[in-house]
């Protein structure tokens, strides 16, 4: 190989990828940026296996052709310092990678590719297999409402986002068991039926890459056991999850909760704030937080071994007085996605049952959080 690029441009592809690549000390290759040009493009791709991450950038000027792969850290850290436009990058006995500028040459040790994995090198995707579609903007924002509530990554089955269509819906949903966050997103058709449970690392990956990048629309394709994104030149593919996900219908389905609270979503999030410093710091039972309804006041107690808070304010609470104990974390973690100048509401049943929570007036956007078990 030796050719010649922007810097910038490389730089930029190189972090692309990057983010599908885990540290693999059995395999070492696996923790490389594999790059190979291709007419007058150079390809990037990056992988862990389960999740694959490519892009490409227009190559200046082609000497001969080639692929390698290498560690990325330290070329990364190395290309950031340069200030040159274009660098040249020349191969030799494939595994010798010379970087070279108008007063600079470096060299770094590199892999050969045969060892690589080829999957995906010719992607064919087509309208037949096109799920659904959104800019970038709004595919990010719909996937940090419900992301979090995917805090388990030894569950595998837990650990993810489901997707499901429905008529003229796309339904998001995750959940660790102790909570669940859902969010219903309307189309002006129908959506092809489908239902896919994606790894979070993919989604986390997704929402870092595509997070404040230019505005345009991000391309959902899915083909046997795995889902693509395609936004511009960069292509997003990931193993789907194929244990089966519980039945949040079911969940969201309760309809027997009895006693509501309406709130200011600013202030509410406010006392949240406060009383988790206390609470965060209890050995025993980590962000738990006492909520008590009674003659329209909310107290709010957390304690820790060091220092306690207690505090009063008036709500708007319709039903009988309630005592429960909830994870001032996972609330806020809901409550944050909330415009600060609207009202939230949460309804209960009883100190052991589950809250539903949701700003006023809108149920497409649900978190169902379980209780904690109250101390004295």
């Amino acid at each position: 190989m030796h050719i010649k690029v922007n810097r910038q441009s490389f730089l930029t592809a190189m972090r692309v990828v990057e983010k599908a690549i885990k540290e693999n000390k059995i395999k070492p290759i696996l923790s490389c940026v594999h790059i190979k040009t291709k007419e007058n493009k150079l390809n990037f791709c990056g992988t862990n296996l389960d999740n694959t991450i490519k892009t490409s950038i227009e190559i200046e000027e082609l000497i001969t052709h080639g692929e390698i792969a290498f560690h990325f850290p330290m070329i990364d850290e190395y290309l950031k310092e340069i200030k040159e436009d274009s660098i040249t990058l020349r191969v030799e006995n494939g595994t010798d990678l010379f970087i070279e500028t108008d007063d600079s040459v470096t060299e770094f040790a590199v892999f050969t590719a045969e060892d690589y994995p080829s999957n995906f090198d010719n992607i064919n995707l087509n309208e037949n297999i096109l799920k659904f579609e959104m800019t970038n903007t709004e595919l990010v924002e719909i996937f940090e409402k419900v992301i979090f509530a995917a805090d388990t990554p030894d569950n595998i089955a837990m650990s993810c986002v489901r997707i499901e269509s429905v008529l003229k819906h796309l339904h998001f949903v995750a959940t660790n068991t102790y909570r669940l966050a859902f969010l219903k997103k309307v189309f002006s058709r129908d959506i092809e039926d489908f239902a896919v449970s994606v790894p979070a690392d993919a989604i986390n990956s997704l929402i870092k890459i595509l997070k404040g990048a230019e505005e345009d629309v991000v391309r959902v394709y899915q083909e046997a056991a795995h889902l693509y994104f395609v936004y511009k030149n960069i292509v997003i593919i990931t193993k789907l999850v194929e244990i089966r996900f519980p039945d949040y219908i079911k969940i969201l389905s309760n309809s027997s909760y009895d006693k509501k609270l309406t709130i200011s979503a600013e202030k509410f999030m406010s006392t949240l704030k406060r009383v988790s410093i206390f609470s965060r710091a209890n050995a025993e039972a980590k962000y738990a937080t006492t909520y008590e309804f009674k003659e329209g006041k909310m107290s709010v107690n957390a304690l820790n071994d060091i220092a306690k808070i207690n505090e009063q304010v008036d709500v708007n609470f319709v039903g009988e007085d309630l005592k429960i104990s909830l994870n001032v974390k996972f609330l806020i973690e809901f409550i944050q996605n909330i415009p600060k100048e609207k009202e939230i509401e949460l309804e209960f049943r009883y100190s052991n049952s589950s809250v539903k929570v949701y700003e006023k007036d809108k149920e497409d956007y649900l978190y169902i959080l379980m209780p904690l078990a109250l101390r004295d």
